[in-house]
């Protein structure tokens, strides 16, 4: 599209001087863009590379980094307070057809089942290798990808993807909007088991799990059924691949979960909450609203609403800093607690 009006969508100011019919065809990084292309910058770290991109316009946000920028840009600054999501929504607007869009419905029929007592919307594709259990309703203009299994009563909404080899259980809710990558399993039973004299009895997992609009499921990743009750996964929720959340969790609305993270049964995580990768969180406890948890932390005790914490335990972040700092000082205090101590019984 022409510059000009990719700016117009995104709505932002312009730096430089560019020629009315200048084309885009995409967007690269600093280093791989060519000349039709767009680029972003977040921040100080990448500055280097700018003068050493071939693209022809970069985002930014100008303010911040206007004194690090090198002499004689050659390339239009589109100015962003936030570089970071002006560059989404640019991904959106050159987001081109996928290879599921490409398809009709008339070209599987007959290579996948459904029940008869299963019903699909308009505009849904079903591809070969699904299975469609008993009593499930299947929402408009849904994608379901090969080798995908699909147990009895399963409602999904409207404009559903789901990738090929995932299997959802019995009962479960999937919403509009959402989006679930290969291999991911949605609604297995729960780890639940009663140890008795001989070994351990299992607990049958009668609930759901249900994700709600817009939530996207990375690859492989697992949510439980509910004992009982339900798992929950709220609306706008992003859960990134290698992802183990167990049974009568419920997570909160817009949280970004990172891979590895596993999530013990019945914890309760609040709304815009932010996990970084191998987290831990034990069961049973309540994780607030706008909390950030660092990669690798351990939580095993409440979270307070816009609490930032790391280490395992978990803790105040600013603290857990300062304890880093002592502790790779521990071998040079060790030494001259030692030196002290000689000396006292010299004395």
């Amino acid at each position: 599209m022409l510059l000009k009006d990719l700016i117009s969508k995104l709505s932002l100011q312009t730096i430089g001087i560019f020629t009315e019919n200048l084309n885009v065809s995409g967007i690269g990084s600093l280093q791989a863009a060519k000349k039709d292309e767009i680029s972003f910058v977040t921040g100080l770290k990448y500055i280097k590379l700018l003068s050493e991109t071939k693209a022809c316009a970069v985002i930014m946000d100008y303010e911040s980094l206007k004194s690090k920028l090198p002499p004689n840009v050659k390339f239009v600054i589109l100015d962003s307070k936030n570089p970071y999501l002006s560059f989404a929504e640019a991904t959106q607007i050159f987001k081109g057809a996928s290879t599921i869009e490409v398809y009709r419905e008339d070209s599987f029929k007959g290579l996948y089942f459904i029940s008869k007592t299963s019903v699909k919307g308009k505009d849904t594709i079903i591809f070969p290798g699904v299975f469609i259990g008993e009593g499930c309703s299947i929402g408009d203009n849904c994608k379901i990808m090969s080798n995908t299994v699909i147990g009895k009563n399963v409602t999904i909404g409207n404009n559903v993807i789901i990738h090929p080899n995932v299997a959802v259980y019995d009962n479960s809710k999937i919403g509009n909007d959402c989006i679930i990558h290969a291999g991911s399993v949605i609604g297995s039973d729960g780890f639940g088991y009663a140890r008795g004299k001989v070994g351990y009895v299992k607990i049958i997992h009668s609930g759901y799990a249900e994700l709600e609009d817009n939530v996207e499921i990375g690859a492989n990743v697992t949510i439980d059924r509910g004992a009982v009750d339900f798992t929950k996964i709220g609306a706008g929720t992003k859960i990134d691949n290698l992802v183990q959340v167990a049974h009568n969790v419920i997570i909160g609305r817009n949280c970004v979960i990172a891979a590895q993270t596993g999530i013990a049964g019945s914890s309760e995580i609040g709304d815009n909450v932010t996990i970084g990768g191998q987290a831990g969180i034990t069961g049973h406890i309540s994780i607030g609203n706008n909390v950030i948890i660092a990669a690798q932390s351990g939580v095993s005790s409440n979270v307070k609403d816009y609490e930032v914490i790391s280490g395992s335990p978990a803790f105040s972040i600013k603290e857990w800093r300062n304890s880093v700092v002592l502790f790779k000082k521990l071998p040079e205090l060790f030494k001259k607690i030692k030196e002290i101590s000689k000396t006292k019984t010299k004395d």
